[in-house]
């Protein structure tokens, strides 16, 4: 899910409507005719892991459409972190202990994904310590424990309603452990948790009612709905003292230092995204992409205009958006403008006819311009997709408005639409329901999420969406070099150590972006240092295209976009083992 935080946006993945059989290919490599006595063990492994992490993360299995611990939320104190650890530690030991030569199918490529899932959260407890440092990890808990209940109806409103109210009966517990452990918190997370908690504070008070509301809070006993109503008024006057304590006593002492550093930065990103280059050879691969998409910018502005530079003519372009109240009409008609064009142009076989219903974002998660929510891979009821876009706050100012809804200029919404609704978010996580094994559905990484959805805002402009307008071009480099901004943002942030206003700075630059914006964008790469996954899975993806049409050709196959696009989806896969899924034996490197 697009700028949503790092746990909610990979947790929110989606089974709507009938889905295809999953076909096999000359390509893809054959099965063991019997398992094998590893293959066994790993599969009671992975199940019994998986059953583990439930338990350890309810809040994530909610979302994921795991419904036993709907009443339960995380131990956040930092015993719990040190007993997880120590877990961690002993799953890792058993799994070493598994004869991975003799492993077969889908489980050659599960036991890799599971190892670095297993040593990426143990990066995190023990040596990134973001539970140490970042207060918006637990008012994150709180809302999305509480909003997981709440925004789709998979049970009755009743026992929904009982979750809630055991859920925020364990408030209080997140709280102190949050005032137990923070510690040198960094001056952009307190600023951004303060803003969190006070969203998490306005959900308890105004969307959570409104939400139950909708769904028939009226005909539920007057009891319960007394219960009810006393709790979320003790976890909103809760939540507010919390928000008041970040503001008044952790935001005047926050200097503490946000930065990763290049070992921690390059670890997580190659247990995270099983991507292994060093940050110097990402440098470079990304400032050639810089340079490649600049280029193209200044093609296409003089086409409109050869008179004016092409920072002038981007400029020009992104002053052509909708107002505030016709943001969310427009995306609406978008979304099936661009339906449409998939159908007709069959660039991917959409498993579903439905569509996600656009909305602004809930008040607690507007960190980002856009993102897309919807259910889990293992929801078996509740349908509901919504196609979040974040509007203007209230108290920014004028040119504050202007300037964020610049991003949503009628050119860039439709990519934006392209990207968070089809064939981007909400057709890839309609896909989860076809990969093959429950290892790949938990464990997605984010370069195949966001990097599928990024990498069809290019495809489709190729295809023709926009009919050669060179302003729908440029909207699509504009998003594209946004997110190769990021990608200097991440390393320029956590690895070279530039500041923040340096940072942005450049940002803006590269990115044709005005400065509020900017800032905004480089202040989330604060706390998501490897959010140039965007682009890295879009250079992975286009990459595998082309070497996997080369090959079919070779091998005189037949190729098509829609087939390609279909089983890269099913796969589920990063991308460095989707090349050998899709290309047995390759050993071309998935980005150069």
């Amino acid at each position: 899910m697009t700028s949503l935080r790092t746990f909610c946006c990979l947790a929110l993945l989606a089974l709507l409507g009938a889905c295809a059989p999953r076909s096999k290919t000359a390509t893809e490599p054959a099965p063991a005719a019997m398992p094998t006595p590893a293959d066994a063990e790993f599969t009671r492994f992975a199940r019994e892991y998986l059953d583990w992490y439930y338990a350890q993360n309810p809040v994530r299995a909610t979302n994921l459409g795991i419904h036993r611990y709907d009443a339960q939320m995380p131990d956040l104190s930092a015993e719990a972190h040190a007993r997880e650890a120590r877990a961690l530690h002993d799953w890792l030991a058993r799994l070493q202990r598994i004869d991975r030569t003799a492993l077969t199918g889908d489980n050659v490529f599960d036991v890799r994904i599971l190892e670095n899932a297993m040593r990426a959260s143990l990066l995190e407890l023990e040596e990134v310590r973001e539970w140490r440092r970042d207060p918006m990890g637990y008012s994150s808990i709180i809302v999305y424990g509480l909003s997981s209940l709440s925004s789709r109806e998979f049970a009755p409103i009743e026992e929904r309603m009982r979750s809630l109210m055991a859920r925020m009966a364990a408030v209080p517990a997140i709280i102190a452990a949050a005032k137990a452990n923070l510690a040198d918190v960094p001056k952009p997370w307190a600023e951004q948790a303060v803003r969190d908690t006070r969203g998490t504070a306005e959900y308890l008070r105004k969307d959570l009612p409104a939400a139950l509301e909708a769904q028939g809070l009226a005909r539920v006993d007057a009891r319960l709905r007394g219960e009810f109503e006393s709790a979320r008024q003790k976890a909103q006057a809760e939540v507010e003292d919390f928000a008041r304590w970040l503001e008044q006593e952790v935001f005047p002492k926050a200097t503490g230092d946000f930065r990763l550093g290049k070992a921690l930065f390059e670890k997580k990103l190659a247990l995270e995204e099983h991507v292994e280059l060093s940050a110097e050879q990402l440098r470079d691969i990304n400032e050639r992409a810089i340079r490649y998409y600049q280029e193209w910018v200044a093609r296409e502005a003089a086409r409109i205009d050869p008179k004016r530079t092409p920072a002038q003519v981007m400029a020009a372009i992104s002053q052509d958006y909708p107002s505030a109240e016709e943001l969310i009409p427009t995306a609406q008609r978008q979304l099936q403008e661009v339906q449409r064009f998939v159908i007709e142009k069959d660039l991917v076989t959409l498993p579903s006819k439905s569509l996600p219903t656009v909305r602004e974002t809930p008040p607690y998660a507007r960190m980002g311009f856009a993102s897309m929510d919807s259910p889990g891979p293992f929801e078996e009821r509740a349908t509901e997709a919504y196609y979040n876009i974040t509007n203007v706050e209230p108290d920014w100012t004028p040119e504050q408005k202007a300037q964020h809804l610049t991003y949503f200029s009628r050119a860039g919404l439709l990519g934006i639409t392209v990207h968070e609704a089809i064939p981007g978010h909400f057709v890839q996580l309609l896909y989860e329901a076809q990969i093959p094994t429950d290892v790949r559905k938990v464990f997605t990484p984010a370069s195949l999420v966001e990097g599928w959805a990024h990498y069809t805002e290019q495809m489709m402009v190729d295809e023709g969406l926009g009919g050669g307008d060179p302003a729908i071009r440029l909207g699509q480099l504009r998003r594209a070099l946004q997110r190769h901004a990021r990608w200097h943002a991440a390393l320029a942030l956590h690895v070279f150590g530039e500041p923040v206003e340096q940072v942005a700075k450049r940002y803006a630059e590269i990115a044709y972006f005005e400065p509020f914006p900017a800032l905004r964008e480089v202040q989330r790469g604060t706390f998501n240092p490897t959010y140039l996954y965007y682009a890295l899975g879009r250079m992975q993806i286009l990459k595998l295209r082309e070497d996997y049409r080369a090959r079919q050709q070779a091998l005189g196959q037949p190729y098509s976009l829609r087939d390609f696009h279909d089983r890269l989806l099913r796969l589920g896969l990063p991308m460095t083992l989707a090349r050998q899924a899709l290309m047995p034996g390759d050993t071309a490197p998935s980005l150069e």
